[in-house]
């Protein structure tokens, strides 16, 4: 596995008016996105987007060069022990080019088949955010093939999320004090299913086993 985080102005236009709005598992636009339609309206253009794009990192002063050589180093430092982790957890690699676009966006999309996610520079802690987006790519990577079809879009996306709760025990170790994830108020429960199950045995096919 090898990441490559960018900045790409054009990707962060796209991400802002796509997913500033509403996602599969949120239906409240983010902050940024509030921000960007008082300014704009209720149906900015990419124009409009880039302008305040602009905007918004010289009032912030973020600086994507530096937050990109910064977010690096930050996610070098736990890399290797993430990656130990992640591939004992699910028993498979990922044996791909992985492109980490960066955002003044809170929400943070991603696509498998295209290699790629986003990581927010307004919000967050960025090696979680990171090692959130590849939990589903090792997800993907050990079930998706042979569960989404069988499964259905939502209780597939619904198992996704709510198995990044085991970084709250996995890797732990691997993230700030204080620093945890959280997940989505809709999955709660089954976030703490999955910890109970992972507590009485520590196999990934036995947590989805009795998930599904």
């Amino acid at each position: 596995m090898n990441l490559n985080l960018l900045y790409n102005k054009e990707k962060d236009i796209w991400c802002l008016l796509n997913k500033g709005k509403s996602s599969n598992n949120s239906p409240n636009p983010t902050p940024v996105y509030q921000k960007l339609i008082s300014k704009a309206g209720d149906n900015p253009t990419e124009a409009n987007t880039s302008l305040f794009i602009d905007e918004y990192l010289n009032k912030n002063n973020l600086h994507p060069e530096e937050i990109i050589k910064k977010y690096e180093k930050e996610f070098e430092s736990i890399y290797d022990n993430f990656q130990s982790i992640a591939e004992k957890v699910f028993n498979v690699s990922l044996n791909k080019n992985i492109t980490v676009y960066l955002t003044v966006n809170t929400r943070c999309p991603y696509n498998i088949k295209d290699g790629w996610f986003f990581v927010s520079m307004s919000k967050g802690n960025p090696v979680l955010t990171m090692m959130h987006e590849l939990w589903h790519f090792y997800t993907w990577e050990k079930f998706g093939n042979n569960w989404l079809e069988k499964l259905g879009n939502e209780k597939y996306n619904d198992i996704k999320e709510s198995l990044s709760v085991l970084l709250n025990i996995e890797c732990k170790h691997l993230l700030p004090e204080g620093v945890e994830d959280n997940g989505y108020p809709q999955h709660q429960e089954l976030r703490k299913q999955i910890i109970e199950l992972w507590n009485q045995n520590h196999d990934i096919d036995y947590v989805w086993k009795n998930l599904i």
